[in-house]
């Protein structure tokens, strides 16, 4: 699998712009198929994988969104969107709303005429990461079976991704990601397995796995970097059982790793499920020491009453809120006002999906403590993940101790991103 050319559909019913794109994306090493229609691009995506898709609004008798809610029936939620459309600035805005309420991977919206710098950055940026060459492909034969011997025969594995401080430029925390590799398909996205897995009644055992990894990867980097704490996601399925903190506090005594030193996360939907056992666990974990993140803030419908009722120390703002903020109003507002929120209840305030320079500007104006991103660093395995936070907090030491870089700028600014 790692040996094929990664696959850029351009569905649009402009010849002109189907040819300007799909050479763009030849240069760029992909291999482009094009359609001209929504019918032709369902057929495509119904047998074909691709790693992603340029998608006009505009399809003559069909539209764009039409076929964003055909990508997200047949679950292809690994695959980047690039929408591209002359409509107005409102109807880009609402687009982009309509692709995050579809939980679709949005790498881009762009008005006509393009620029073309920022196309070739949008179709850059999947590559980036090291899933890029995995989406949740038809072919994509995995079954609970499958999952089970994985877990097994140790497939699964975490990267991390780190998690910067925006006063001082450090890293103070990273994320751990599920990973699985496999013989047959490669690398396998969580975007496939996790459903699979949650379907299955397997998240139990897959939730253990990732966090003995996580703890026994991170320790070393708990190690050389005090204070530093690893985020490890937790299943929805799980928030019922009432074992789990003990489970949990049971994995970090076998791995020597202090409670402190974790911070479980969980999305607000997920907690506001069942709130009386939710509130049990976490305030059992609370207890233990151990740190608690709402995840994917503002993408439910009980933020408000999560916020209220359940004691969370962290907020982790949604990416789909983050990305584009600086130029989108709305969006701006929506962070502006959970940053304010989570001040009200004591809580630090995490950015996801940080990916630009104006974005990191626009986060750290408004108050946010944290950000993680690709603009940053994407997942690492855990010995690059050392290299780099090294090399990272000793760049950040040393701007900190040169203040005086430029009169009354903070050093975390003058650091070189």
């Amino acid at each position: 699998m790692s040996a094929t050319r990664s696959r850029l559909l351009v569905v649009d019913d402009d010849l002109v712009q189907r040819v300007l794109i799909g050479k763009i994306g030849a240069k760029l090493g992909y291999e482009t198929v094009v359609a001209s229609s929504y019918e032709a691009a369902t057929e495509l995506l119904a047998r074909e994988a691709f790693e992603i898709m340029v998608l006009d609004l505009s399809l003559g008798e069909r539209d764009g969104v039409e076929l964003l809610r055909f990508v997200a029936e047949k679950n292809f939620r690994a695959m980047s969107i690039v929408i591209i459309s002359g409509c107005d600035d409102r109807i880009m805005k609402a687009a982009r709303r309509v692709t995050s309420a579809l939980k679709l991977t949005l790498g881009g919206c762009l008005t006509k005429p393009l620029d073309l710098s920022r196309l070739r950055s949008a179709l850059e940026r999947p590559r980036r990461s090291p899933l890029a060459a995995t989406s949740a492909s038809p072919s994509l034969l995995v079954t609970p079976e499958r999952i089970a011997r994985g877990l097994a025969d140790h497939e699964f594995f975490v990267e991390f991704q780190p998690k910067i401080a925006l006063q001082t430029g450090r890293v103070i925390g990273a994320e751990a990601l599920a990973r699985w590799r496999t013989d047959e398909f490669g690398i396998v996205s969580p975007l496939v397995f996790i459903p699979i897995a949650e379907g299955a009644g397997l998240m139990r055992g897959l939730t253990d796995c990732i966090l003995s990894s996580a703890m026994s990867q991170g320790r070393k980097l708990i190690e050389l970097n005090p204070g530093l704490t690893i985020a490890v996601n937790i299943s929805g399925s799980l928030m019922s059982d009432l074992t789990l903190p003990d489970r949990i506090e049971g994995t970090l005594r076998r791995e020597n790793v202090p409670p402190a030193s974790l911070i479980v996360e969980i999305t607000e939907t997920t907690a506001m499920a069942d709130v009386d056992r939710a509130n049990d666990i976490l305030v059992r974990l609370r207890i233990k020491k151990i740190g608690t993140a709402i995840d994917d803030f503002g993408t439910g419908y009980s933020s408000l009453a999560a916020l209220a009722r359940l004691p969370f120390s962290e907020l982790k703002i949604d990416q789909s809120f983050i990305k584009g903020c600086e130029s989108d109003d709305d969006m701006m507002k929506i962070v502006d006002a959970s940053v304010a929120l989570a001040r009200a209840f004591n809580m630090k305030v995490v950015a996801e999906g940080v990916e630009s320079q104006e974005a990191l500007e626009a986060i750290r104006r408004i108050g946010c403590d944290v950000a993680q991103g690709f603009f940053f660093a994407p997942s690492l395995r855990r010995s690059r993940a050392e290299q780099w936070i090294s090399q990272r907090n000793s760049l950040a030491d040393d701007q900190a101790g040169s203040v005086t870089l430029q009169r009354g700028v903070p050093a975390a600014r003058a650091l070189a991103y």
